[in-house]
C-alpha cells in the first residue's frame, strides 16, 4: 500500500510508469501480432523496423516545424551594461554606434521633415493628438517610416527599430530580466524604474530584414530575398542595443495610485548590449531523427539479408532429395 501510495503521490514516478506501460502496449502489442505470423526473431525485426522508421518520421517533422523535444530556443544574451558612452564600451561593435548626445534631437528631426512635408503634421495628430511631440527617435520613425531611412546612414552600420518591429518587443524584454536581475537601479528594481528610449540592431542577414515602409517591396523583390535568406546558410552575428533613462522616484501613499513615470534627466542614458543566441532548436529533434534513420537502415537491412537467405534456399531446395 506504501508503495501504491507514493505512485499516486509522486507525479514523477507516475508519469514514468505510464509512458513505459504505454510504451509497452504500443509495440508489444504489435510485436505480439507480427510473430505468431512470421517468427520471434522475424517478427521482432519488422516490429522494431516499423518502430524506428515511424519515429524517424516523427522526427523529421519536430526539425521541420520545431515542435516536440525540441533543443533551446533562441533568445538575447546580455553582454554589458554601458553607463556611460564616453566610456570605451566592451563590445567592439558599440564603438560605431554614435552616443545618445550625438544622435538627432527627436523634435527637430521631426520638424525638419514636416517643413518638407506640411501634410505630415495633421497625418500624426489624427492619431497622436494636437500638439503632439516625440519623446524619442522611435516614435518618429514609427509614425513616419521614410525617416528611418534618413537616421539609418548615420548609425554606423545600426539601424534603429520601429515600436512595430517584434525584435524591440524581445530585446526590451530581455533587457527587463536583466537589469531586475542585475538589480541595477537598486533592490528594487523593475520596469517602473527607467524608461526605455531606443532601440538598435546591428548584424543579421541583410535580405532578411523587413521592409521600412509597408509594401515598398513587389512580389519578384520578396521572393528574391526569401531565396537568398535561405540559401545563406550562416547567420551573422546580431547585437542590440537598448538606450534607456532612469526615472524619477516617487513614494506612493498606501492605496493611491502611481502617478506617470518621469524621466529623471539629471541621471545619464544607460546603453543595454544584447547579443542574439540562435539556440539549438532543432538540433535535438534532428539527431533524433538521424539516430532512428540509422537503426530504421540496419532493421531493413536484416530484414533483406533474412528474406534473401530464404530466397536462396527455397531456390536451391530440391524435393525429390528429400
Amino acid at each position: 500500500m506504501s508503495f501504491l501510495a507514493a505512485i499516486a503521490f509522486d507525479p514523477t514516478i507516475r508519469g514514468i510508469l505510464v509512458v513505459i506501460v504505454a510504451v509497452t502496449a504500443l509495440f508489444g502489442s504489435v510485436y505480439l501480432i507480427v510473430a505468431t505470423n512470421t517468427g520471434i526473431r522475424n517478427g521482432l525485426l519488422i516490429a522494431l523496423a516499423a518502430l524506428t522508421g515511424w519515429t524517424m518520421s516523427l522526427g523529421i517533422f519536430w526539425t521541420i516545424y520545431g515542435i516536440g523535444m525540441v533543443g533551446k530556443s533562441p533568445s538575447w544574451m546580455t553582454l554589458e551594461f554601458n553607463f556611460d558612452r564616453q566610456a570605451q564600451a566592451v563590445t567592439e561593435q558599440v564603438a560605431t554606434l554614435p552616443a545618445p548626445d550625438k544622435l538627432p534631437d527627436a523634435v527637430d528631426f521631426l520638424a525638419a521633415y514636416e517643413e518638407e512635408n506640411p501634410s505630415v503634421r495633421a497625418e500624426i495628430e489624427k492619431t497622436e493628438g494636437e500638439g503632439f511631440q516625440p519623446d524619442s527617435l522611435t516614435e518618429v520613425v514609427t509614425l513616419v517610416p521614410r525617416l528611418k531611412e534618413r537616421l539609418d546612414p548615420d548609425l554606423g552600420g545600426w539601424r534603429i527599430l520601429p515600436e512595430s518591429d517584434s525584435r524591440r518587443g524581445e530585446a526590451v524584454a530581455s533587457t527587463d530580466a536583466a537589469l531586475v536581475e542585475n538589480q541595477i537601479f537598486g533592490s528594487n528594481t523593475s520596469g517602473s524604474s527607467y524608461t526605455v528610449h531606443d532601440v538598435f540592431f546591428y548584424g543579421g542577414k541583410a535580405h532578411a530584414e523587413p521592409e521600412t515602409i509597408p509594401g515598398s517591396r513587389n512580389l519578384l523583390q520578396k521572393a528574391w530575398n526569401r531565396i537568398v535568406t535561405t540559401v545563406q546558410l550562416k547567420n551573422p552575428t546580431e547585437y542590440a542595443a537598448v538606450t534607456l533613462q532612469r526615472n524619477v522616484s516617487v513614494t506612493v501613499a498606501p492605496g493611491e495610485a502611481p502617478p506617470p513615470a518621469q524621466v529623471d534627466d539629471s541621471a545619464g542614458v544607460m546603453t543595454v548590449v544584447l547579443q542574439r543566441n540562435l539556440g539549438n532548436k532543432r538540433l535535438i529533434p534532428a539527431l533524433f531523427a538521424l539516430f532512428s534513420g540509422v537503426l530504421f537502415a540496419v532493421f531493413c537491412s536484416m530484414l533483406h539479408t533474412r528474406d534473401s537467405r530464404a530466397m536462396a534456399a527455397r531456390a536451391n531446395w530440391d524435393p525429390k532429395a528429400s
